[in-house]
Protein backbone atom coordinates (compact mmCIF):
# COMPACT_ATOMS: atom_id res chain seq x y z
CA UNK A 1 0.00 0.00 0.00
CA UNK A 2 1.57 3.38 -0.81
CA UNK A 3 1.97 6.11 1.58
CA UNK A 4 -1.28 8.24 0.29
CA UNK A 5 -3.57 5.69 0.26
CA UNK A 6 -2.64 4.33 3.94
CA UNK A 7 -3.13 8.21 4.59
CA UNK A 8 -6.78 7.94 3.14
CA UNK A 9 -7.54 4.79 4.44
CA UNK A 10 -6.67 5.85 7.86
CA UNK A 11 -8.45 9.60 7.44
CA UNK A 12 -11.95 6.98 6.52
CA UNK A 13 -11.00 5.14 9.65
CA UNK A 14 -10.87 8.36 11.82
CA UNK A 15 -14.47 9.16 10.11
CA UNK A 16 -15.94 5.76 10.99
CA UNK A 17 -14.34 6.31 14.69
CA UNK A 18 -16.26 9.62 14.90
CA UNK A 19 -19.58 7.98 13.50
CA UNK A 20 -19.33 5.64 15.70
CA UNK A 21 -18.97 7.44 18.89
CA UNK A 22 -22.29 9.21 18.12
CA UNK A 23 -23.93 6.12 17.69
CA UNK A 24 -22.47 4.44 20.84
CA UNK A 25 -23.37 7.47 22.83
CA UNK A 26 -27.07 7.12 22.05
CA UNK A 27 -26.71 3.55 22.83
CA UNK A 28 -27.98 3.57 26.04
CA UNK A 29 -31.09 5.10 27.10
CA UNK A 30 -30.59 5.28 30.71
CA UNK A 31 -27.90 7.87 30.08
CA UNK A 32 -28.55 11.36 28.78
CA UNK A 33 -26.94 12.09 25.60
CA UNK A 34 -24.26 14.95 25.73
CA UNK A 35 -23.71 16.56 22.19
CA UNK A 36 -21.35 19.63 23.63
CA UNK A 37 -18.92 16.66 25.25
CA UNK A 38 -19.21 14.82 21.96
CA UNK A 39 -18.65 17.60 19.56
CA UNK A 40 -15.43 18.56 21.85
CA UNK A 41 -14.36 15.25 21.93
CA UNK A 42 -14.76 14.04 18.46
CA UNK A 43 -13.00 17.77 17.62
CA UNK A 44 -10.33 17.26 19.33
CA UNK A 45 -9.59 13.32 18.36
CA UNK A 46 -9.91 15.08 14.34
CA UNK A 47 -7.71 17.56 15.14
CA UNK A 48 -4.84 15.28 15.97
CA UNK A 49 -6.10 13.14 13.29
CA UNK A 50 -5.79 16.05 10.51
CA UNK A 51 -3.48 17.56 11.58
CA UNK A 52 -0.98 14.65 11.44
CA UNK A 53 -2.40 14.23 7.92
CA UNK A 54 -1.03 17.13 6.58
CA UNK A 55 2.37 16.88 8.60
CA UNK A 56 2.65 13.10 7.32
CA UNK A 57 2.15 14.27 3.67
CA UNK A 58 4.74 17.54 3.92
CA UNK A 59 7.18 15.82 6.03
CA UNK A 60 6.82 11.82 5.11
CA UNK A 61 10.11 11.42 6.52
CA UNK A 62 9.12 13.00 9.63
CA UNK A 63 7.81 10.80 12.11
CA UNK A 64 5.82 13.42 14.21
CA UNK A 65 2.65 13.57 11.52
CA UNK A 66 2.42 9.08 12.38
CA UNK A 67 2.66 10.41 15.93
CA UNK A 68 -0.27 12.26 15.41
CA UNK A 69 -2.33 10.01 13.24
CA UNK A 70 -1.81 7.71 15.78
CA UNK A 71 -3.09 10.10 18.83
CA UNK A 72 -5.61 11.40 17.02
CA UNK A 73 -7.32 7.36 16.46
CA UNK A 74 -6.06 6.18 19.93
CA UNK A 75 -8.05 8.79 21.54
CA UNK A 76 -11.38 7.74 19.94
CA UNK A 77 -10.76 4.27 21.69
CA UNK A 78 -12.69 5.32 25.27
CA UNK A 79 -15.89 4.96 23.51
CA UNK A 80 -15.43 1.37 23.52
CA UNK A 81 -16.33 1.35 26.93
CA UNK A 82 -19.74 1.33 26.28
CA UNK A 83 -19.66 -2.18 25.30
CA UNK A 84 -19.49 -3.10 29.02
CA UNK A 85 -17.09 -5.51 29.17
CA UNK A 86 -14.28 -5.98 30.51
CA UNK A 87 -11.44 -6.08 27.45
CA UNK A 88 -13.75 -2.88 26.18
CA UNK A 89 -12.81 -1.16 30.11
CA UNK A 90 -9.26 -2.60 29.36
CA UNK A 91 -8.91 -1.09 25.77
CA UNK A 92 -10.54 2.14 27.11
CA UNK A 93 -8.19 3.01 30.47
CA UNK A 94 -4.59 1.77 28.23
CA UNK A 95 -6.68 4.28 25.65
CA UNK A 96 -6.36 6.93 27.39
CA UNK A 97 -2.87 6.57 28.92
CA UNK A 98 -1.20 5.64 25.59
CA UNK A 99 -3.11 8.98 24.34
CA UNK A 100 -0.95 11.29 26.78
CA UNK A 101 1.92 9.48 26.08
CA UNK A 102 1.99 10.14 22.40
CA UNK A 103 1.14 13.40 23.06
CA UNK A 104 4.26 13.93 25.31
CA UNK A 105 5.96 12.10 22.56
CA UNK A 106 5.36 14.84 20.00
CA UNK A 107 6.28 17.82 22.06
CA UNK A 108 9.68 16.25 22.62
CA UNK A 109 10.70 15.12 19.18
CA UNK A 110 8.79 18.32 17.73
CA UNK A 111 10.24 19.36 15.23
CA UNK A 112 12.68 17.19 14.08
CA UNK A 113 11.12 13.94 14.91
CA UNK A 114 14.14 12.36 16.69
CA UNK A 115 15.29 12.36 20.00
CA UNK A 116 18.45 14.33 21.19
CA UNK A 117 19.28 13.69 24.07
CA UNK A 118 19.57 11.12 27.02
CA UNK A 119 16.76 13.40 29.41
CA UNK A 120 14.49 13.48 25.88
CA UNK A 121 14.76 9.69 25.51
CA UNK A 122 14.29 9.33 29.66
CA UNK A 123 10.69 11.09 29.25
CA UNK A 124 9.29 9.44 26.55
CA UNK A 125 10.27 6.17 27.54
CA UNK A 126 8.94 6.70 31.16
CA UNK A 127 5.53 7.80 29.21
CA UNK A 128 4.65 4.64 27.58
CA UNK A 129 5.94 2.88 30.79
CA UNK A 130 3.50 4.71 33.02
CA UNK A 131 0.62 4.49 29.95
CA UNK A 132 1.12 0.58 30.75
CA UNK A 133 1.92 0.29 34.48
CA UNK A 134 -0.10 3.23 35.68
CA UNK A 135 -2.96 1.41 34.52
CA UNK A 136 -2.33 -2.19 34.58
CA UNK A 137 -0.25 -2.40 38.27
CA UNK A 138 -3.13 -0.43 40.50
CA UNK A 139 -5.93 -2.80 38.46
CA UNK A 140 -4.48 -5.74 39.45
CA UNK A 141 -5.39 -5.21 43.01
CA UNK A 142 -8.74 -3.33 42.46
CA UNK A 143 -11.43 -5.49 43.02
CA UNK A 144 -14.57 -2.69 43.39
CA UNK A 145 -15.33 -2.84 39.54
CA UNK A 146 -16.33 -5.60 37.16
CA UNK A 147 -15.55 -7.52 35.47
CA UNK A 148 -12.26 -6.58 35.75
CA UNK A 149 -9.96 -8.46 33.47
CA UNK A 150 -6.53 -7.50 35.60
CA UNK A 151 -7.74 -8.25 38.79
CA UNK A 152 -5.28 -10.54 40.79
CA UNK A 153 -5.46 -10.35 44.76
CA UNK A 154 -7.74 -7.68 46.32
CA UNK A 155 -6.19 -4.76 48.80
CA UNK A 156 -7.54 -1.25 48.41
CA UNK A 157 -4.34 -0.26 50.58
CA UNK A 158 -2.50 -0.83 47.37
CA UNK A 159 -4.45 0.38 45.35
CA UNK A 160 -4.47 3.99 46.86
CA UNK A 161 -0.59 3.98 47.03
CA UNK A 162 0.33 2.85 43.99
CA UNK A 163 -2.51 5.22 42.13
CA UNK A 164 -1.08 8.03 43.66
CA UNK A 165 2.35 7.14 42.95
CA UNK A 166 1.80 6.20 39.33
CA UNK A 167 -0.58 9.95 39.30
CA UNK A 168 2.49 12.11 40.91
CA UNK A 169 4.66 10.39 38.39
CA UNK A 170 2.47 11.80 35.35
CA UNK A 171 2.77 15.04 36.98
CA UNK A 172 6.20 15.10 36.97
CA UNK A 173 6.21 14.15 33.74
CA UNK A 174 4.11 16.79 32.57
CA UNK A 175 6.09 19.61 34.64
CA UNK A 176 9.52 17.81 32.79
CA UNK A 177 7.52 18.60 29.31
CA UNK A 178 6.67 22.37 30.44
CA UNK A 179 10.89 22.70 31.71
CA UNK A 180 12.16 20.66 28.35
CA UNK A 181 9.85 23.09 26.22
CA UNK A 182 10.87 26.32 27.95
CA UNK A 183 14.44 25.44 28.20
CA UNK A 184 14.95 24.81 24.66
CA UNK A 185 13.09 28.01 23.62
CA UNK A 186 15.11 29.99 25.62
CA UNK A 187 18.34 28.41 24.52
CA UNK A 188 17.43 28.30 20.83
CA UNK A 189 18.55 29.86 17.73
CA UNK A 190 16.52 32.45 16.04
CA UNK A 191 15.79 29.32 13.37
CA UNK A 192 15.16 27.27 16.75
CA UNK A 193 12.48 29.16 18.36
CA UNK A 194 10.62 29.60 14.99
CA UNK A 195 10.42 26.21 14.68
CA UNK A 196 9.29 25.66 18.18
CA UNK A 197 6.94 28.89 18.54
CA UNK A 198 3.93 26.20 17.71
CA UNK A 199 5.03 24.66 20.99
CA UNK A 200 6.13 27.38 23.49
CA UNK A 201 2.42 28.65 24.60
CA UNK A 202 0.21 25.48 23.56
CA UNK A 203 2.66 22.81 24.96
CA UNK A 204 2.87 24.42 28.43
CA UNK A 205 -0.73 25.19 28.62
CA UNK A 206 -1.93 21.56 27.93
CA UNK A 207 0.70 19.77 30.44
CA UNK A 208 0.10 22.18 33.28
CA UNK A 209 -3.84 21.81 33.09
CA UNK A 210 -3.65 17.78 32.49
CA UNK A 211 -1.26 17.86 35.32
CA UNK A 212 -3.95 20.05 37.35
CA UNK A 213 -6.92 17.88 36.08
CA UNK A 214 -5.26 15.18 37.56
CA UNK A 215 -4.27 16.05 40.84
CA UNK A 216 -8.16 17.45 41.18
CA UNK A 217 -9.73 14.51 39.89
CA UNK A 218 -7.09 11.31 41.40
CA UNK A 219 -5.46 13.25 44.05
CA UNK A 220 -8.24 15.33 45.48
CA UNK A 221 -6.42 18.49 45.64
CA UNK A 222 -8.85 21.14 45.59
CA UNK A 223 -9.02 24.65 43.30
CA UNK A 224 -11.47 27.38 42.91
CA UNK A 225 -14.99 26.66 41.94
CA UNK A 226 -14.06 27.82 38.48
CA UNK A 227 -11.25 26.58 37.87
CA UNK A 228 -12.99 23.25 38.81
CA UNK A 229 -15.51 23.77 36.12
CA UNK A 230 -12.57 24.79 33.32
CA UNK A 231 -10.32 21.77 34.24
CA UNK A 232 -13.26 19.72 33.24
CA UNK A 233 -13.37 21.23 30.12
CA UNK A 234 -9.24 20.70 29.79
CA UNK A 235 -9.02 18.23 27.21
CA UNK A 236 -9.48 21.52 24.45
CA UNK A 237 -5.68 22.50 25.72
CA UNK A 238 -4.70 19.16 24.40
CA UNK A 239 -6.85 20.02 20.97
CA UNK A 240 -4.42 23.20 20.64
CA UNK A 241 -1.10 21.33 20.48
CA UNK A 242 -1.66 19.52 16.80
CA UNK A 243 -3.45 22.86 15.46
CA UNK A 244 -0.71 25.31 16.26
CA UNK A 245 1.38 22.83 14.34
CA UNK A 246 -0.99 22.97 11.76
CA UNK A 247 -0.63 27.39 11.56
CA UNK A 248 3.29 26.00 12.16
CA UNK A 249 3.22 24.50 8.85
CA UNK A 250 1.13 27.43 7.18
CA UNK A 251 3.66 30.17 8.91
CA UNK A 252 6.23 28.14 6.91
CA UNK A 253 4.65 28.45 3.47
CA UNK A 254 3.84 31.92 4.15
CA UNK A 255 7.18 32.80 5.31
CA UNK A 256 8.26 31.96 1.62
CA UNK A 257 6.48 34.98 0.19
CA UNK A 258 9.82 36.63 1.45
CA UNK A 259 11.62 35.06 -1.62
CA UNK A 260 10.15 37.71 -3.75
CA UNK A 261 12.12 40.65 -1.32
CA UNK A 262 14.91 38.22 -1.50
CA UNK A 263 14.84 38.52 -5.78
CA UNK A 264 14.20 42.57 -5.36
CA UNK A 265 17.22 42.70 -3.17
CA UNK A 266 19.52 40.55 -5.03
CA UNK A 267 18.69 42.76 -8.41
CA UNK A 268 19.78 45.85 -6.65
CA UNK A 269 22.97 44.76 -5.04
CA UNK A 270 25.05 41.54 -5.98
CA UNK A 271 27.33 42.41 -3.43
CA UNK A 272 29.11 39.33 -2.60
CA UNK A 273 28.38 40.39 1.75
CA UNK A 274 24.79 41.76 0.82
CA UNK A 275 24.78 38.35 -0.85
CA UNK A 276 25.12 36.52 2.05
CA UNK A 277 23.35 39.31 4.45
CA UNK A 278 19.77 39.03 2.58
CA UNK A 279 20.00 35.02 2.39
CA UNK A 280 20.34 35.45 6.20
CA UNK A 281 17.76 37.82 6.51
CA UNK A 282 15.60 35.73 4.55
CA UNK A 283 15.89 32.62 6.05
CA UNK A 284 16.12 33.93 9.35
CA UNK A 285 19.65 32.46 10.20
CA UNK A 286 22.33 35.53 11.43
CA UNK A 287 24.79 32.54 11.52
CA UNK A 288 24.16 31.70 8.22
CA UNK A 289 26.79 30.98 5.86
CA UNK A 290 28.56 31.08 2.46
CA UNK A 291 31.59 28.44 0.93
CA UNK A 292 32.14 29.02 -2.42
CA UNK A 293 34.67 25.71 -3.87
CA UNK A 294 37.75 26.55 -6.16
CA UNK A 295 37.59 26.16 -9.45
CA UNK A 296 40.83 23.43 -8.32
CA UNK A 297 38.46 21.49 -5.89
CA UNK A 298 41.31 22.27 -3.25
CA UNK A 299 39.24 24.38 -0.86
CA UNK A 300 36.38 26.68 -0.31
CA UNK A 301 36.16 30.08 0.55
CA UNK A 302 33.98 32.67 2.02
CA UNK A 303 32.83 35.81 0.22
CA UNK A 304 36.28 37.76 0.91
CA UNK A 305 38.40 34.76 -0.31
CA UNK A 306 39.53 33.09 3.35
CA UNK A 307 39.58 29.87 3.12
CA UNK A 308 36.81 28.04 4.97
CA UNK A 309 36.34 24.60 6.62
CA UNK A 310 33.32 22.92 6.08
CA UNK A 311 31.81 21.36 9.10
CA UNK A 312 31.64 17.84 9.50
CA UNK A 313 28.16 16.25 9.43
CA UNK A 314 25.89 15.96 12.76
CA UNK A 315 28.58 18.71 13.73
CA UNK A 316 25.90 21.10 15.03
CA UNK A 317 25.38 22.81 10.99
CA UNK A 318 23.62 21.83 8.42
CA UNK A 319 25.07 21.75 4.86
CA UNK A 320 22.86 22.35 1.46
CA UNK A 321 25.36 22.36 -1.76
CA UNK A 322 23.64 24.74 -4.19
CA UNK A 323 24.66 22.89 -7.96
CA UNK A 324 24.13 24.71 -11.72
CA UNK A 325 24.64 21.63 -14.06
CA UNK A 326 25.91 19.27 -12.10
CA UNK A 327 28.46 21.94 -10.72
CA UNK A 328 28.48 23.18 -6.79
CA UNK A 329 28.14 27.03 -6.89
CA UNK A 330 27.78 27.26 -3.64
CA UNK A 331 27.39 25.34 -0.28
CA UNK A 332 25.03 26.55 2.38
CA UNK A 333 26.71 26.53 6.22
CA UNK A 334 23.16 27.37 8.47
CA UNK A 335 21.47 26.22 11.75
CA UNK A 336 20.28 22.35 11.64
CA UNK A 337 16.55 23.91 12.70
CA UNK A 338 16.54 25.10 9.33
CA UNK A 339 15.90 21.48 8.08
CA UNK A 340 12.52 21.62 9.50
CA UNK A 341 11.59 24.05 6.29
CA UNK A 342 13.40 22.50 3.69
CA UNK A 343 10.70 24.82 0.85
CA UNK A 344 12.48 27.64 2.16
CA UNK A 345 15.78 26.91 2.15
CA UNK A 346 15.25 25.14 -1.52
CA UNK A 347 13.05 28.67 -2.77
CA UNK A 348 15.51 30.86 -1.49
CA UNK A 349 18.74 29.23 -2.72
CA UNK A 350 17.18 29.02 -5.70
CA UNK A 351 16.28 32.86 -5.93
CA UNK A 352 19.79 33.51 -5.47
CA UNK A 353 21.54 31.08 -7.49
CA UNK A 354 22.68 33.33 -10.23
CA UNK A 355 23.68 36.00 -7.99
CA UNK A 356 25.41 33.16 -6.29
CA UNK A 357 27.30 32.30 -9.44
CA UNK A 358 28.70 35.73 -10.00
CA UNK A 359 29.26 35.23 -6.26
CA UNK A 360 31.54 32.40 -6.95
CA UNK A 361 33.31 34.35 -9.58
CA UNK A 362 34.06 37.04 -6.97
CA UNK A 363 35.26 34.72 -4.04
CA UNK A 364 37.71 33.14 -6.25
CA UNK A 365 38.89 36.09 -7.85
CA UNK A 366 39.33 37.05 -4.25
CA UNK A 367 41.17 34.18 -3.27
CA UNK A 368 43.54 34.01 -6.19
CA UNK A 369 44.55 37.62 -5.34
CA UNK A 370 44.85 36.91 -1.41
CA UNK A 371 47.02 34.16 -2.51
CA UNK A 372 49.41 36.42 -4.97
CA UNK A 373 50.08 38.40 -2.55
CA UNK A 374 50.97 35.72 0.02
CA UNK A 375 53.17 34.23 -2.92
CA UNK A 376 55.13 37.64 -3.45
CA UNK A 377 55.62 37.95 0.25
CA UNK A 378 57.41 34.62 -0.02
CA UNK A 379 58.86 35.33 -2.77
CA UNK A 380 60.60 38.58 -1.46
CA UNK A 381 60.88 36.81 1.60
CA UNK A 382 63.10 33.80 -0.46
CA UNK A 383 64.72 35.94 -2.46
CA UNK A 384 66.69 37.92 0.80
CA UNK A 385 66.88 34.21 2.10
CA UNK A 386 68.79 33.37 -1.01
CA UNK A 387 71.10 36.57 -1.21
CA UNK A 388 72.37 35.70 1.90
CA UNK A 389 72.82 32.32 1.43
CA UNK A 390 75.42 33.85 -1.17
CA UNK A 391 76.55 36.29 0.63
CA UNK A 392 77.45 33.21 3.61
CA UNK A 393 78.91 31.28 0.52
CA UNK A 394 81.06 33.69 -1.27
CA UNK A 395 82.23 35.02 2.28
CA UNK A 396 83.24 31.42 3.86
CA UNK A 397 84.18 29.75 0.39
CA UNK A 398 85.46 31.09 -2.47
CA UNK A 399 86.49 33.93 -0.57
CA UNK A 400 88.41 32.45 2.15
CA UNK A 401 90.15 30.81 -0.59
CA UNK A 402 91.40 33.72 -3.11
CA UNK A 403 92.28 35.03 0.80
CA UNK A 404 94.69 31.84 1.16
CA UNK A 405 96.01 32.02 -2.27
CA UNK A 406 96.83 36.23 -1.41
CA UNK A 407 98.88 34.85 1.28
CA UNK A 408 100.40 31.70 -0.15
CA UNK A 409 101.79 33.88 -2.90
CA UNK A 410 103.05 36.53 -0.18
CA UNK A 411 104.70 33.48 1.40
CA UNK A 412 106.22 32.51 -1.80
CA UNK A 413 107.85 36.10 -2.65
CA UNK A 414 108.99 36.33 0.98
CA UNK A 415 110.97 32.73 0.39
CA UNK A 416 112.38 33.52 -3.33
CA UNK A 417 115.47 32.41 -2.87
CA UNK A 418 114.25 28.92 -1.55
CA UNK A 419 113.51 27.18 -5.12
CA UNK A 420 111.92 23.68 -3.11
CA UNK A 421 109.93 25.84 -0.70
CA UNK A 422 108.60 28.33 -3.35
CA UNK A 423 107.77 25.27 -5.25
CA UNK A 424 105.47 24.18 -2.62
CA UNK A 425 103.88 27.36 -2.03
CA UNK A 426 102.76 27.81 -5.45
CA UNK A 427 101.60 24.29 -5.56
CA UNK A 428 99.63 25.01 -2.48
CA UNK A 429 97.74 28.23 -4.03
CA UNK A 430 97.35 26.53 -7.45
CA UNK A 431 95.25 23.45 -5.26
CA UNK A 432 93.40 26.67 -3.73
CA UNK A 433 92.82 28.24 -6.86
CA UNK A 434 91.30 25.51 -8.18
CA UNK A 435 89.23 25.01 -5.29
CA UNK A 436 87.89 28.27 -5.36
CA UNK A 437 86.93 27.69 -9.07
CA UNK A 438 85.15 24.98 -8.50
CA UNK A 439 83.04 26.17 -5.64
CA UNK A 440 82.55 29.29 -8.15
CA UNK A 441 80.99 27.43 -10.56
CA UNK A 442 78.99 24.89 -8.40
CA UNK A 443 77.75 28.76 -7.02
CA UNK A 444 76.88 29.45 -10.14
CA UNK A 445 75.26 26.47 -11.13
CA UNK A 446 73.07 26.96 -8.38
CA UNK A 447 72.10 30.30 -9.46
CA UNK A 448 71.17 29.35 -13.28
CA UNK A 449 72.89 26.53 -14.80
CA UNK A 450 75.01 27.43 -17.81
CA UNK A 451 74.13 23.86 -19.57
CA UNK A 452 70.30 24.75 -19.57
CA UNK A 453 70.73 27.94 -21.33
CA UNK A 454 73.44 26.35 -23.84
CA UNK A 455 71.75 22.76 -24.29
CA UNK A 456 68.53 22.98 -22.85
CA UNK A 457 66.56 21.09 -20.40
CA UNK A 458 67.48 17.42 -21.25
CA UNK A 459 70.84 17.99 -20.93
CA UNK A 460 70.41 19.79 -17.43
CA UNK A 461 68.56 17.26 -16.07
CA UNK A 462 70.69 14.45 -17.18
CA UNK A 463 74.02 16.77 -15.71
CA UNK A 464 71.50 17.12 -12.55
CA UNK A 465 71.25 13.10 -12.17
CA UNK A 466 74.96 12.35 -12.82
CA UNK A 467 75.61 14.85 -9.55
CA UNK A 468 72.68 12.99 -7.43
CA UNK A 469 73.78 10.90 -4.81
CA UNK A 470 71.34 8.21 -5.75
CA UNK A 471 70.75 6.26 -9.28
CA UNK A 472 68.58 9.01 -11.23
CA UNK A 473 67.01 7.45 -14.35
CA UNK A 474 65.69 10.76 -16.82
CA UNK A 475 63.59 10.46 -19.32
CA UNK A 476 62.85 13.75 -21.25
CA UNK A 477 62.13 15.12 -24.88
CA UNK A 478 64.73 16.75 -27.25
CA UNK A 479 64.39 20.41 -28.28
CA UNK A 480 64.06 23.35 -26.77
CA UNK A 481 61.27 25.52 -24.88
CA UNK A 482 60.45 28.75 -23.46
CA UNK A 483 63.19 30.10 -21.32
CA UNK A 484 60.67 30.33 -18.56
CA UNK A 485 59.16 26.79 -18.53
CA UNK A 486 62.63 25.63 -19.01
CA UNK A 487 63.85 27.11 -15.90
CA UNK A 488 60.80 26.12 -14.09
CA UNK A 489 61.08 22.60 -14.90
CA UNK A 490 64.51 22.39 -14.30
CA UNK A 491 64.49 23.71 -10.36
CA UNK A 492 61.11 21.23 -9.77
CA UNK A 493 63.42 18.60 -10.67
CA UNK A 494 66.39 19.84 -8.93
CA UNK A 495 64.62 20.96 -5.29
CA UNK A 496 62.96 17.20 -5.50
CA UNK A 497 65.96 15.51 -6.24
CA UNK A 498 67.50 18.01 -3.21
CA UNK A 499 64.75 16.89 -0.68
CA UNK A 500 64.82 13.28 -1.94
CA UNK A 501 68.70 12.93 -1.12
CA UNK A 502 67.80 15.04 2.00
CA UNK A 503 64.47 13.33 3.79
CA UNK A 504 63.50 10.29 1.66
CA UNK A 505 66.09 7.95 2.05
CA UNK A 506 65.31 6.29 -1.39
CA UNK A 507 67.24 3.99 -3.31
CA UNK A 508 66.87 5.44 -6.98
CA UNK A 509 64.83 8.00 -8.18
CA UNK A 510 63.02 9.15 -11.92
CA UNK A 511 62.59 11.80 -13.21
CA UNK A 512 60.00 12.23 -16.17
CA UNK A 513 58.91 14.80 -18.84
CA UNK A 514 56.89 14.91 -21.62
CA UNK A 515 54.37 16.97 -23.05
CA UNK A 516 50.80 16.23 -23.52
CA UNK A 517 47.59 19.08 -24.71
CA UNK A 518 50.13 21.83 -24.36
CA UNK A 519 51.77 21.48 -21.03
CA UNK A 520 54.92 20.13 -19.91
CA UNK A 521 54.43 17.49 -17.15
CA UNK A 522 57.02 17.17 -15.28
CA UNK A 523 57.39 13.97 -12.72
CA UNK A 524 59.58 12.90 -10.05
CA UNK A 525 59.74 9.85 -8.35
CA UNK A 526 61.05 8.19 -5.26
CA UNK A 527 60.85 4.94 -3.43
CA UNK A 528 62.06 6.53 -0.09
CA UNK A 529 60.14 7.09 3.27
CA UNK A 530 57.15 9.37 1.80
CA UNK A 531 55.43 11.76 4.61
CA UNK A 532 56.25 14.86 2.42
CA UNK A 533 53.64 17.86 3.23
CA UNK A 534 54.41 20.56 0.97
CA UNK A 535 52.51 23.34 3.57
CA UNK A 536 55.51 22.79 5.66
CA UNK A 537 58.45 22.63 3.38
CA UNK A 538 59.79 26.24 2.45
CA UNK A 539 61.28 24.57 -0.45
CA UNK A 540 57.81 23.23 -1.72
CA UNK A 541 56.26 26.16 -1.21
CA UNK A 542 58.44 28.34 -3.50
CA UNK A 543 58.34 25.86 -6.13
CA UNK A 544 54.45 26.32 -6.06
CA UNK A 545 55.09 29.99 -6.27
CA UNK A 546 57.19 29.35 -9.06
CA UNK A 547 55.06 27.08 -11.05
CA UNK A 548 51.86 28.87 -10.40
CA UNK A 549 53.17 32.36 -11.22
CA UNK A 550 53.36 30.42 -14.82
CA UNK A 551 49.99 29.65 -14.32
CA UNK A 552 50.72 26.11 -13.24
CA UNK A 553 49.53 23.69 -11.05
CA UNK A 554 52.17 21.90 -8.21
CA UNK A 555 50.24 18.38 -6.48
CA UNK A 556 52.50 16.33 -4.14
CA UNK A 557 51.65 12.59 -3.03
CA UNK A 558 53.47 11.42 -0.88
CA UNK A 559 51.76 8.62 1.55
CA UNK A 560 53.64 7.58 4.34
CA UNK A 561 55.94 4.70 3.25
CA UNK A 562 54.96 4.76 0.04
CA UNK A 563 57.24 7.06 -1.77
CA UNK A 564 56.49 10.45 -2.92
CA UNK A 565 55.17 11.26 -6.48
CA UNK A 566 55.62 15.13 -7.53
CA UNK A 567 53.86 16.63 -10.06
CA UNK A 568 54.05 19.76 -12.06
CA UNK A 569 52.17 21.12 -15.16
CA UNK A 570 53.34 24.21 -17.04
CA UNK A 571 51.78 25.74 -19.57
CA UNK A 572 54.07 26.00 -22.90
CA UNK A 573 51.98 26.35 -25.82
Amino acid sequence: MTATALRAALAAGGLALGAVTVILSRSVPEEPVDYAHIVVYIGISWSFISAGLVAWRGRPKNPVGVLLVAAGLVRFSSQIGWWGNGFAELVVGLGRNFFLALVAHVIVVFPAGRLRSGLERMIVAAAYALAILGYVVPNAFDDGWTPNVLFVYASPTAVTVLGDLFDIAAIVIALLLVALVVARWRNGSRPARRALAPLILTAPLACVVAAAALAHDELGVSFTRPVDAALGWGGITTAMIPLALLVGLLRTRLHRSVVADLLVRLERSADPSDVRQALAETLGDPSLELAFPLASGAACVDEHGNTVELPAPGGGRALTNLSDNGRTVAVLIYDPFLLEEPELVAAAASAARLTLENTRLQAELRAQLVEVRASRARIVVAGDSERRRLERNLHDGAQQRLLGIRLALSLARSHAGDAAEVEGLLAEAEQELQDALEELRALARGIHPARLTDEGLRAALAALARRATIPVKVAAPPGRLPTAVEQAAYYVASEALANVAKHAAASHAAVTVTQSNGALVVEVVDDGSGGADAANGTGLRGLRDRVEALDGRLDLASPVGGGTRLRAELPCA
